[in-house]
């Protein structure tokens, strides 16, 4: 007996879900047989309601789904944009270091050919890395400037006070952003 009623209970609740799955997923049907007119009409009224107001529930995340596609795309090529950035100045930045060896090893070239030769070669890095924007910082004679200039030495000089009368390392701009700056010797007076 105790097995009867078990079955009966399961059976009575597996016949409530079902009903229940059955509304929940069957659309409000509208028997027009058993209504009257103006029953009918308010009926279709109200289906005709939920059908709208879910119309623009649909919408409305239709569009907010398609702003976060649009804000995740220009996100997305902004990073790129700034990686690839990134990634050209680690590579220029390791090329000053060329660019300095090269200055270091003119000075040692007493062979007039060998020496245009040389020159012709170091064009050829400078006009490849300006490029991509890397520009060459004019320190020479200038006024000092601590936004683009560091000062390692002074000079007493009276005449050119506050100016850079000689550079020790370039200083250089990557698309007119400051990639390294130039190392200077200023004069000052007493």
């Amino acid at each position: 007996m105790k097995k009867d009623k078990k079955q009966e209970i399961s059976e009575q609740k597996s016949s409530e879900q079902l009903s229940a799955e059955q509304q929940n997923s069957a659309p409000d049907e509208i028997d027009r047989e058993q209504m009257s007119d103006g029953d009918y009409i308010a009926a279709i009224e109200e289906k005709l309601g939920k059908a709208l107001a879910e119309v623009e529930s649909v919408k409305a995340l239709a569009q907010r789904i398609q702003a976060d596609f649009d804000n995740y795309r220009k996100r997305n090529n902004s990073v790129a944009e700034d990686m690839k950035a990134l990634g050209q100045s680690i590579v220029i930045e390791k090329m000053l270091t060329v660019l300095d060896n090269c200055d270091l090893a003119r000075k040692y070239i007493k062979d007039e050919a060998a020496l245009t030769g040389f020159n012709m070669m170091e064009a050829q890095i400078i006009g490849a890395l300006s490029g991509f924007g890397l520009a060459e910082i004019q320190a020479e004679g200038a006024e000092f400037d601590a936004k683009i200039m560091t000062a390692v030495e002074r000079v007493k000089d009276e005449e050119n006070a506050g100016k850079v009368v000689e550079v020790l390392l370039k200083g250089y701009t990557l698309n007119g952003n400051l990639l390294r700056p130039a190392s200077v010797k200023i004069a000052y007076a007493e």
